[in-house]
């Protein structure tokens, strides 16, 4: 579904991604993890084209993610057009939920599928109030995203997603800019996503959620993947364990 060869990214002279190369398969579940600054979330940017990378090849559903960045590091306006295609195949979900303040709930949910995806307005309306219905936001259709607490602006935002229909979803990590207490509803909606087969890609820095949901672990560390393979044996690498037992102190 996704495959990256020789990705590399940088700002100035940090050099963020460093010739870095990853598949991922459809229907696979992947949880990208590693301290602040290894890159994760640069890599999730730049496979939506939210930063273009300086080189490599990116390829989603087989199609080549086409791409020529200018002396700025900014795409021209030829990509910019190629962009549509791609945000249809791949959605993505921020740590701070990105949603319009100024529309509703449902607003927030029907923007991207009616003037991106071009669905009628009335089939569109009724597949928004089906996923709120879902994750249990029925009511809040009408509500606007500041009278919703954080987990349930997360959750809206993952609905916002699915109304794309897309082949595959990026999470930057979704649940860090949670209150403790509300982190939970949010994995367990991502559990499902993944048991229902959506293809998805996670950073994130919940370790048990990475080993009992991930098909597939990565492990990243200065622009670069240190262990990858299943969650039991990437969580045995030694550089993982050191870093996961600074994480729960």
């Amino acid at each position: 579904m996704i495959e990256i060869t020789s990705l590399t990214k940088s700002y100035s002279d940090n050099v963020v991604l460093r010739e870095l190369s990853l598949k991922v398969l459809p229907g696979e579940v992947v949880a990208v993890i590693g301290p602040s600054g290894s890159g994760k979330s640069t890599l999730l940017r730049c496979v939506n084209m939210l930063e273009v990378p300086d080189s490599g090849r990116i390829e989603i559903g087989g199609r080549t993610v086409e791409y020529t960045p200018n002396k700025r590091g900014k795409l021209g306006l030829l990509d910019q057009f190629r962009l549509t295609w791609l945000r249809r195949e791949i959605a993505m979900v921020f740590q701070q939920f990105n949603l319009w303040p100024h529309r509703t709930v449902l607003g927030n949910l029907l923007e991207g599928a009616t003037v991106v995806n071009g669905r009628k307005r009335d089939e569109a309306v009724a597949a928004a109030l089906a996923k709120l219905k879902s994750v249990g936001l029925g009511e809040k259709a009408h509500a606007y995203p500041a009278d919703l607490s954080g987990g349930q602006q997360q959750r809206v935002a993952i609905c916002r997603a699915l109304m794309m229909e897309p082949k595959a979803i990026l999470f930057d990590e979704p649940t860090s800019a949670l209150d403790p207490e509300l982190v939970g509803e949010v994995l367990e909606l991502m559990t499902e996503l993944a048991r229902s087969g959506m293809t998805m890609m996670i950073v994130t820095h919940e370790m048990k959620f990475a080993r009992e949901v991930a098909d597939r672990v990565i492990f990243m560390e200065n622009g670069g993947i240190v262990a990858e393979g299943p969650p039991d044996e990437v969580f045995a690498h030694p550089r993982l364990q050191s870093y996961a037992s600074r994480l729960s102190h």
